[in-house]
């Protein structure tokens, strides 16, 4: 059976329709640690994604996949590639020159645990090794119990913690 859903490659010009679905990754987070909050609005953090999407269409071997369903934006997945010494990876882990990142990943509440979301990482992997690029990182909240399932299985593995101390938390 084939999936319910339609993968293309976007661009800059797709930036505009990933919006709500990055609203839905900023709902996830705040969900699964509420604790960490106050968050700011979905309007503040999709302007700040956004110009880090647009930093990122700037640079060569960026990747945009978009997953529809009759023509409606469901998911989508973004990834870069990063020279490995402009990196916190460098003065650690012995890798290639060339690192990529799985920047973002995004699928709507009610198409998570279809499948799409293993079907967009394994689609930016893909991409990013025919580009030469073995070396892949990922960041996610440790609160995100699904996206961490769905990495580990994938063969992603805990790498590196960042602690917060910000201001206005109890």
């Amino acid at each position: 059976m084939s999936a319910p859903w339609q993968l293309r490659t976007g661009s800059a010009d797709d930036l505009d329709i990933l919006e709500p679905l990055w609203a839905a990754v900023h709902h996830r987070h705040a969900e699964s640690m509420p604790e960490l909050q106050p968050y700011v609005s979905d309007a503040e953090s999709w302007r700040v994604r956004r110009a880090l999407y647009a930093d990122l269409f700037a640079k060569p071997d960026t990747v945009l996949l978009v997953a529809s369903v009759d023509d409606r934006p469901i998911g989508y997945g973004l990834a870069h590639v990063l020279e490995t010494e402009a990196t916190w990876v460098a003065d650690t882990w012995a890798t290639g020159r060339r690192v990529g990142e799985i920047e973002s990943l995004s699928v709507l509440p009610e198409f998570r645990g279809s499948g799409l979301g293993t079907e967009l990482l394994t689609k930016l992997e893909e991409h990013l090794r025919a580009s030469g690029v073995d070396d892949l990182v990922l960041g996610v909240l440790s609160g995100n119990r699904d996206a961490l399932r769905l990495y580990e299985r994938l063969g992603y593995r805990p790498t590196w913690l960042y602690l917060s101390k910000f201001t206005g938390r109890d």
